[in-house]
């Protein structure tokens, strides 16, 4: 590393890290305030928890934007005071004097990634079961599920009520389909422990609707042969009886995908990737794993765009530090309101979803371009 290298450092660090600092605490302001009405009586340990899991998520987002702010300010600077154009007469392109962004892009970039990968789904994951728990404990999650149909691997399940001085599911339904075979639990009763669904007072019917509609019968032997292949197994539990059944997910992981709150989905890059490649993974779940996928890498890489983008404009544009900070405004608003149209039209519009993910991005790229003609030479 040379004299020059160093010298843009001490100038670029304290920026970013202000900016980070900066962004992030906007992150989880806006997250705590339209929920600040539910937790008057939450304790301030849980509470300063339940933002800590936050930060992970918030740091992949705000990671882009702190460059974008440090590359402003730092060469704004240098644009100003004529450090550039001196460099720049001792034979110092401007692209050479950028190289440790484009490194600190490549590795903030990896940094994005590896979050996204294995901490924030577990930060994610966290956050909605704290709040939940810890936080509105009187507004359980298991009371938001009641009424939904909550695909669970295999299976699908539905209850009607929730019961929380026993903690049990009421009016509990658990289904599974194979083919055209159905098999579906129907009990007054259940608890969930993990992964683990234990039926109190059910019935267990399988069914073969590749069966139906049925024929006309002549004799009532016939009927009770074709209604056999029809209803081809059922178990009548007695009163009292227990059926226990393993879920590939556990009440946990139910709790925080489906109990809503506004937290981001607690689903790595691998799981969506997995999805992707499941031939038997619905359209419309295709469709999100592939938005969700691309939105994410997308915002992994948009630290490499934003320096494109940033670093003609600072020297040209930023002819003082309230200049550079309005245009580090003007652009994080425009780049965010951009990736976050494209994340909605990918899961939702009849636009192909990596182009809508991408969308953001390629505009970035595409106006850092034009605006370098000159710059990057």
């Amino acid at each position: 590393m040379t004299h020059l290298d160093r010298y843009i450092l001490r100038e670029a660090v304290p920026v970013f890290l202000f900016g980070l600092v900066l962004y992030v605490g906007f992150g989880l302001i806006s997250n705590i305030l339209p929920r600040a009405q539910w937790m008057g009586t939450a304790e301030l340990g849980s509470i300063l928890k339940w933002l800590a899991l936050q930060v992970p998520a918030a740091s992949v987002q705000a990671l882009p934007i702190a460059g974008l702010l440090s590359i402003l300010l730092t060469f704004g600077r240098l644009a100003r005071e004529n450090e550039l154009l001196v460099m720049q007469a001792g034979g110092i392109s401007v692209l050479r004097t950028a190289r440790l962004f484009l490194l600190g892009g490549l590795l903030l970039s990896g940094l994005s990634l590896v979050l996204s990968e294995w901490v924030v789904p577990w930060a994610n994951r966290a956050t909605a079961l704290v709040y939940w728990n810890e936080l509105v404990p009187e507004r359980t999650a298991q009371f938001r599920l009641v009424g939904r149909e909550l695909s669970v691997g295999d299976y699908t399940l539905r209850f009607e009520g929730f019961d929380a001085a026993k903690d049990e599911l009421q009016q509990v339904r658990l289904e599974r389909w194979q083919g055209q075979t159905m098999t579906v639990i129907l009990a007054q009763s259940a608890r969930l422990q993990g992964s683990v669904m234990v039926f109190r007072n059910y019935k267990v019917f399988t069914l073969d609707f590749a069966r139906l509609p049925l024929p006309e019968f002549a004799t009532l032997e016939q009927a009770e042969t074709g209604l056999r292949e029809v209803f081809r197994a059922q178990n009548i539990g007695q009163a009292g009886a227990e059926l226990s059944v393993r879920l590939s997910r556990s009440r946990e992981d139910l709790e925080a995908q489906y109990a809503g709150g506004g937290f981001e989905t607690p689903v790595s890059l691998s799981e969506w990737w997995r999805k992707l490649q499941d031939p038997s993974t619905p359209p419309r779940e295709r469709r999100e794993a592939k938005a969700q996928w691309h939105s994410s890498i997308a915002l992994a890489l948009g630290n490499l765009m934003v320096l494109i983008l940033a670093l003609p404009i600072a020297v040209r544009r930023a002819t003082s530090p309230g200049t550079a900070l309005a245009l580090a405004l003007v652009l994080t608003i425009a780049y965010y309101v951009a990736f976050s149209t494209g994340k909605v039209l990918a899961l939702s519009s009849p636009l192909p979803p990596e182009l809508a993910a991408w969308a953001a991005n390629l505009l970035g790229l595409a106006a850092g371009l034009w605006l370098g003609k000159g710059v990057y030479r």
